[in-house]
This record gives C-alpha cells, sequence and structure tokens, in this order.
C-alpha cells in the first residue's frame, strides 16, 4: 500500500470516527454547548487567525477562547473597515492577561494560506526567546469556536492529556454548523448573547460533512495548507494525529449570519480572489454564488441563509 493511500485511509477512519462520535453526542442527554471548560495548558500555545470585516463576532470569539485557557493571540486584520480593530482593543482592555499582537495585513488579494504560514513563522520566531515558547500552533477563522460539546467528566483532563502526549504531532478538530436561529417555531434570527452558552442558537443535528481544521505541534517541521484544514507535510503525521472529538471538542461555526453578513462575505471574498494571480479553479464557491447573486441579488443571499438554516435545523429524517 502506498504512502498516499495509507494516508487517505487514515483521514477517512478518523472522520469516520469523528462523525460517529459526534452524532451520538449530539443526540444524546450529554450535548451541551459550553463556555465554563478552561484548559490551563493552553496559557503558553498560540492561537492565529485572519480577520476580515468580523466586529459582530470577534469579541465573542476573543472571549470564548480565553476562558478557553489561550492567553497569546495573534491577530492580522486584512483592511476591516467595519469596527473589528476596535472590538479587538475592547478584548485588550477587557484582558489584561491576554499577550494580543495585532497587525493590519495591507495586501487585499487572497493568499490565505501564505499568509498564515508567514504568521506562524513569525510567531515561533517572535517568541524564541520567550520564558515559555509555545508547544502548540492553534488555527481558528472568527467565526470558528474550540468548544467542548458535552456534559460528561473531565473533558480538561482528555484535553490536556492531548496536548502533553509527546508522539501528538497534529490535533485535528471537526466543524459543527451553527444557525443563530429560534430551535422552535415560529423561527427568527436571534443575536449573540454574553457567551456562545448563552446564545440561543442551534447546532446540526447530524454531522452532515466532515471538515477538519488542525492545530500543530511545534518544531516538527509543520505548516497548515489553504484554510488550515490540514498540514502540508501529511506524511509527517500519519500516527501522530490526534482526534478531539474523543476529547468531547468540536470546532462550533458560525458561517452565515445575516443577509449583510453574507453579502459582506461574499463580496469581500471576491475582492480577494480577483486581486490575486490564482488559478479561475481556486475558490470555486466563491465564484459560483458570486455569480448568483450577480444574477439574483438579494435573493440569492436570501437563499444562501435559508439552506443554512435548513442544515441546522431540518433533521435527516425530514430531509
Amino acid at each position: 500500500m502506498n504512502t498516499y493511500t495509507g494516508l487517505m485511509d487514515f483521514l477517512n477512519a478518523l472522520n469516520q470516527r469523528a462523525k460517529r462520535t459526534f452524532d451520538a453526542v449530539r443526540s444524546g442527554p450529554c450535548w451541551q454547548v459550553r463556555s465554563d471548560v478552561t484548559i490551563p495548558a493552553l496559557r503558553y500555545a498560540a492561537l492565529l487567525m485572519l480577520v476580515k470585516d468580523e466586529a459582530d463576532i470577534i469579541g465573542l470569539n476573543l472571549r470564548h477562547h480565553y476562558r478557553l485557557g489561550f492567553r497569546r493571540f495573534f491577530i492580522l486584520d486584512n483592511n476591516s473597515s467595519d469596527g473589528t480593530a476596535r472590538e479587538i482593543e475592547l478584548f485588550r482592555k477587557d484582558a489584561p492577561q491576554a499577550d494580543i499582537f495585532y497587525a493590519q495585513d495591507y495586501q487585499q488579494a487572497y493568499y490565505q494560506a501564505a499568509k498564515m504560514q508567514a504568521l506562524q513563522q513569525f510567531v515561533e520566531i517572535y517568541l524564541r526567546h520567550d520564558a515559555n515558547p509555545p508547544d502548540w500552533i492553534f488555527f481558528v477563522d472568527a467565526d470558528e469556536f474550540i468548544t467542548c460539546c458535552h456534559t460528561g467528566p473531565k473533558p480538561e483532563e482528555d484535553f490536556s492529556r492531548m496536548l502533553a502526549d509527546p508522539e501528538a504531532r497534529l490535533l485535528m478538530f471537526h466543524w459543527a454548523q451553527a444557525a443563530l436561529v429560534t430551535s422552535a417555531p415560529p423561527y427568527r434570527l436571534t443575536e449573540f448573547g454574553p457567551t456562545l452558552a448563552e446564545t440561543e442558537c442551534v447546532v446540526w443535528p447530524k454531522m452532515r460533512e466532515e471538515v477538519t481544521k488542525v492545530a500543530l505541534r511545534t518544531g516538527c517541521g509543520l505548516t497548515t495548507g489553504q484554510g488550515n484544514h490540514f498540514v502540508e507535510q501529511a506524511e509527517k503525521v500519519l500516527d501522530h494525529t490526534r482526534l478531539m472529538m474523543d476529547a468531547g471538542f468540536c470546532i462550533v461555526h458560525f458561517p452565515q449570519r445575516s443577509i449583510e453578513q453574507i453579502k459582506r462575505k461574499l463580496l469581500n471574498g471576491m475582492n480577494a480572489l480577483q486581486t490575486s494571480a490564482l488559478p479561475s479553479e481556486m475558490g470555486k464557491h466563491w465564484r459560483e454564488q458570486y455569480a448568483q447573486y450577480q444574477q439574483e441579488g438579494t435573493g440569492a443571499l436570501r437563499s444562501l441563509l435559508m439552506r443554512h438554516l435548513a442544515l441546522c435545523l431540518v433533521s435527516d429524517k425530514d430531509i
């Protein structure tokens, strides 16, 4: 069996295990989106993000991960114009123990993988002489929340054990798609609360597709690829990947939150693609959604939001 086949079999097995575990937890009595779990070992990890016009969610995101245990935040802001910078500054004032590096990314073009790789290299060099250099690098977007999703015993210990495992090089999280909408009819859109646990929202009833995000151990020669969904050096993590659903953690993901937010995200994404030199097959979903928006206007945006709400609200038996 060649290395590629072995890797695909390994990843497929992890994805299927994640799906089975998530579906069992999601349908059982222990399911709960939690904001009260803290992992002290994350104090010396680094959380990296690239943001663009996320004022509605970035403050909640930073506070959520601060409560989870992160204290080192490295944020690259791609020319936000909606108050994102102000929300980050408010977080800085509210969390004096947080170490926050914030920089403006003047390059509009869509080179997300290269930018995150550069930020990762910067972080490792910047903190090299710190008394406690980072042992793990985590990557999230502003709409992604690393979250304990069950009320079972000792999730903190399970997470910490994976961080301390000397054989672990990669932590694999899976998306749990979520929508800001009431869980019972008459359905209406909601807003974020003070914490994720206090936010009225719904999470899909089953994992309909397996989308991963990763954290990597420093010093192993690893870099993430596009979207931070996996690493470029796959052969180095074949037997060194840990599935975070085994510890009861997923990434609660809020990609579409309102008509205005979807429009802003779509236009920003297309502008970033159009100013890049990337081939036309890159960003296929952005290009298709933008073409639909040009043809149908706001109706296309409404359709995108309705599809996302249905994804989170409708059970398989109702499809």
